[in-house]
This record gives C-alpha cells, structure tokens and sequence, in this order.
C-alpha cells in the first residue's frame, strides 16, 4: 500500500520549532551516537539544535527548512542555505547548500527521502551548483549519486574529528 507522503516549508511557528527539535535531535543521536561520546553528541546538539539557533536560522534570509511527512508524520527534515563554508571548488559558483539532509531510520527506506530531495532539487534550479556534506559511509551516498551528486576529495570535519564528512556536488 502506497503512503501519503509529502514535503512542505516550515516558518518559525511554536508547533514547527518543536518539531524540528525533535527531529535534529533524534536523528542526530541515530546517525552520530555510535561513532562518538555522548558528551560530544549532546554539545553539538546543544549548540547546533536549539530554540534560538533554530529560530534565528528559520529567520535567516537564504535559508528554508523542509519537512516530509509520512501519513502526516514528520519523517525528516532538509536545512537549504546559501550560506556557510562552500567547497573550494565553488567559492566563485552561484551556490546552495543543503545543510541539512536527515530521514528517521524507520522511513529511510521508503519515499521520504524522495520527495524531500525532489523539493531540494527544485530549490537548487535557481542557482548554479548545489552541495552537501555527507558521512563518508552513509548509506545515502548512493542515493545522493544517483540523483546527480558527486563525492570531491575535499573533506569536511564539520560535527567531529572522528566523523568523517565529504562534500558532495551536483552542477546544473
């Protein structure tokens, strides 16, 4: 059976704050947690994923934040900017960032991740390079590839020394 499935652009609401504190959060924990200390992981969640820096982030000219719902449940999230460190490669480049890509485990392997990137896609067509930076052993790199992105030996030790990160770029 088919699922309703679909990504909307969150604002600075109370109701849309707490769900992307939830979200940052949890995901965060699942992806990162295994690879380093808890002290680490609560830091970076407490400088990274708060109320202010959410909602100063939400209030940002050049960013949007996306959600995916699944049967009406928050599935994931995606943080699209224009600003932040860019890769080298694109330092002259018209460039987006999504900051951001993150789906709970239990909806990676459904159509969340689908149409949270198709909406990142359709952000991305304005401008002349798009890029992320991904774990070096994510298991959305295929995904990311097969959609246009491709891995640069440049790395990024953005959240922690011991999470590897590469930067991953699709030109338009």
């Amino acid at each position: 059976m088919d699922q309703k499935v679909i990504t909307k652009f969150k604002v600075a609401t109370e109701d849309a704050i707490a769900e992307l504190l939830y979200l940052t959060r949890t995901i965060a924990l699942e992806k990162y947690a295994h690879l380093v200390n808890e002290e680490v992981m609560e830091d970076y969640i407490f400088r990274h994923y708060n109320d202010k820096q959410i909602i100063d982030e939400m209030n940002s000219f050049g960013n949007q934040w996306l959600v995916v719902y699944v049967e009406g449940q928050a599935a994931g999230y995606a943080f699209v900017t224009t600003q932040g460190k860019r890769p080298a490669l694109l330092e002259d480049k018209k460039a987006v960032c999504i900051a951001d890509f993150c789906i709970l485990k239990e909806y990676l392997s459904g159509e969340a991740k689908q149409s949270l990137l198709n909406k990142c896609l359709a952000i991305s067509k304005g401008y002349e390079s798009l890029w992320l930076t991904e774990q070096i052993d994510s298991p959305l790199i295929s995904f990311f590839e097969a959609h246009g992105l491709q891995t640069i030996a440049e790395q990024n030790n953005f959240i922690h020394p011991d999470i590897r990160m590469n930067y991953m770029i699709k030109e338009n």
